[in-house]
Formats: structure tokens, sequence, C-alpha cells
């Protein structure tokens, strides 16, 4: 009963005009100033995620789900991986051995250094690169002869970005393992001609990438039966982590299994620079909350004719202070649901409408990424309570010390 009537009157001041009409006003700015920073919170988070998930989709055309990779030296046989142990796992939908080496490429006058990528048959249903073509086609071999397909910073580096580059031949040239001699370095390399069937563009990380055939790259390296890393690509609804986990212990201690997040530092960059972004906003939801203090400092100074009251009528110096404390709770109450519409609002409207946009041609969005999840909202709200409980009962117990 007490519970439920010390609300009742905290609800009337809170709605009940004030005797000075400024303390009218300095209440609904504390309410407004206190819902900005929870906008924002739901705003800058709901960035992140997007930003987090435009950089998932570019890194799905160029990186596999998982990727087993030898733990000493670069190479390994291929028969040290059999396909027998990758055909038994059903969250294994594809596989692809791949054989990833530095290379000078030259067409031409102009030369440039670049990473030469052999992949062999399966590498399409792996990464979805193919759908990043835009001269050509994506084929590294086809009838016995072998191609590459450059990404668009190899050509430009070779000054032959340009369509009709599709069929002419380039070099490619790598050192003879075979052949290393410190006093006559005449045939101390290989060299590879091979034409051009495509030309990509994915973004600026593998912009010096060339791919060409598994077999064309053994030739090149003289790694002949040997590969650097199998891509993987799981199973719709598959989880990566319990299947690294399964794999790891199937291959031993000589390799390693990773998945997409792990071998990109950006996921932990942008996991860092989320939360540090939330930290620093909490921070400014504190100060922003501190405005609730001037408002109940004006409050109890205009209801110090009902405080007397209520004592006369036999109120107890707890139920008093418990008032003013609800009040600075419904105060709080407001802020929080002005800032979850708002904050989620706009970021609903930027996710389905792209109002905001981005003048980058080197990004494949139109509008800034917004993705809203509702854990980050419930976060926000723990937050958000958390801060105006103690803030407000700190006031209250500070301000009715030695005042009622």
């Amino acid at each position: 009963m007490l519970s439920s009537l010390k609300y009742l009157i905290a609800g009337r001041y809170v709605r009940s005009p004030k005797s000075h009409s400024v303390i009218n006003m300095i209440s609904a700015v504390s309410i407004v100033a206190m819902a900005i920073p929870v906008a924002a919170i739901i705003l800058l988070l709901s960035i992140f995620n997007g930003l987090e998930r435009m950089a998932l989709d570019n890194l799905k055309s160029v990186d596999s789900d998982l990727s087993i990779t030898p733990r000493e030296g670069t190479t390994f046989r291929v028969e040290e991986l059999p396909s027998a142990l990758l055909d038994d796992l059903a969250d294994v939908e594809q596989y692809s051995f791949i054989l990833e080496q530095s290379a000078l490429a030259q067409m031409g006058a102009s030369r440039a250094v670049v990473q030469v990528r052999g992949v062999d048959e399966g590498y399409t249903s792996v990464v979805p690169v193919a759908k990043n073509i835009l001269v050509g086609e994506f084929t590294t071999r086809a009838e016995e002869n072998d191609y590459v397909v450059a990404a668009h910073g190899v050509m430009q580096d070779l000054s032959s970005l340009r369509t009709t580059a599709i069929g002419e031949s380039m070099q490619l040239y790598a050192i003879n393992r075979t052949r290393i001699s410190t006093l006559l370095p005449v045939g101390g390399y290989t060299r590879r001609e091979l034409p051009i069937a495509g030309i990509y563009s994915i973004d600026e990380d593998n912009r010096s990438l060339v791919i060409t055939s598994l077999k064309a790259a053994q030739s090149l390296f003289n790694y002949a039966d040997r590969a650097s890393a199998v891509e993987i690509r799981l199973r719709e609804g598959a989880s990566p982590q319990r299947l690294a986990e399964q794999l790891q212990a199937a291959v031993g201690e000589h390799f390693d299994v990773r998945t997409r997040e792990e071998r990109n530092s950006i996921y932990r960059l942008m996991a860092i620079e989320k939360w540090g972004v939330f930290c620093i906003a909490v921070l400014v939801m504190i100060v922003a909350s501190l405005s609730i203090v001037g408002t109940l400092v004006m409050v109890i100074i205009d209801k110090r004719d009902d405080v007397r009251t209520l004592r006369t009528m036999g109120a107890r110096r707890d139920f008093v202070r418990d008032i003013f404390t609800a009040e600075g709770l419904l105060m709080a109450l407001l802020s929080l649901v002005l800032g979850l519409v708002l904050g989620a609002g706009l970021a609903l409207l930027q996710q389905h409408f792209g109002f905001v946009g981005i003048d980058a041609q080197t990004l494949q969005v139109n509008a800034y990424p917004v993705e809203v999840h509702l854990q980050d909202i419930l976060l926000t709200v723990v937050a958000y309570a958390a801060v105006s409980y103690i803030v407000v009962k700190l006031t209250v117990r500070a301000l009715m010390r030695d005042n009622i």
C-alpha cells in the first residue's frame, strides 16, 4: 500500500506544474538530456553491427569459413591431409587445396610484386570470388591450359587495367628452389607465361592477388604435390567453432585450424572499438544523468510545504525520501523510453531505407550500414537503469539527510 502511494505521489509531482515555471522547463530539459545518450548508444552500436556485417560479407568473397594451414613452414604435402578425413565430416560442404606464394608479375615494361594463389577445381564452390569479376570470366584451367585471374590492383600496377587486357599474357617469375646459386643467378628463377582470363575487384587488402590453377602454381614455385592451405566451406547452419575443434583433433598438432574470424584481425579490432565506444557512451550517460541532480534539488525545495504536511500527517522520514527517489526514477524511465524510441527508430529507418548515404566508390554499399540487435538494446537498458538508480538514490539521500 505504501509503495503504491509513494509512486502515486511521485507521479503526481512529475505531471503537475511546479510553483515556478522554470522548474518545469529544467525538468523537461533534464529528461531530454538523459534520453540523448540512450539514443546515441543504440545508434552507435547499430552502426558497428552494420559495419561488422559489411566486413563479414566482403570477407566471404575472399575467405573460406575454415582454413587448415601447417603449424611449421609454409607448405605441406597434399597426402598428409587425405580427402577421406574431410569427406567423413557431415558439416563440410566443400573444400579446396590452395598454394599461395609471392612472385613477380610483368606485362610489357611494368612489373609488380604479387601474391599468386593456385587453386583446384573446387575453389569457386568454397569461396564465391567469381561473383566479383569485372571483366572476363573466372577460369584458371580449361582444356589442359592454365589461365590467371588478376585483381584490379595488380592490373593497375602493371598499367594494364583495361578491358582489352583479357587474353593478353602475364609473365610470372618465382625463385627456382632447385637451382639456387649465389655465384650464377642466371637460371635461379622459374618463369610462366599465362593468358589473363578475367579481372576482379573486392577490396584493398586483396588488390595484389593473382589466382591461377593449383598445377600452374605448383610448377611455378617448384612445389610438386604440395599446398599451403585447405579452404573449407561449411554446410548451412553448421557451427564454425565446433567444426574447427573437431578438425583440430583430427589433423593433429602439425596443423592449425582457424575460422574466418580468427584469421582476420578486423573482427577483434571492431569488437574492441565497439565496446570502447560503448564505455565512452556510458560515461557520457553518467554525466548527462547528473542533470537530474539539479532538477531534484529544485523539486525538493519547491515541495517543502508538502514535506511538512506529510510529516505532520505521520509520514516517516524514509517514506518521504522514497517519494522523491520514485520521482527521480520516473523521470529516468521517461528518458529511457524517449531514448529507446528515438535511437531504435532512427536506426531502423536507416537500416531499411538508408536515408544517410556514403559517397565512396570503394565501398560496395550506398548508405551507412546499420543493424539493430536486441541484445544491444537490452544492454543499454541495463546500463542506463544501473546508472540512473545509483545517481537518483545517492542524490536524494545526500539532499534530504538534514532537510527532513
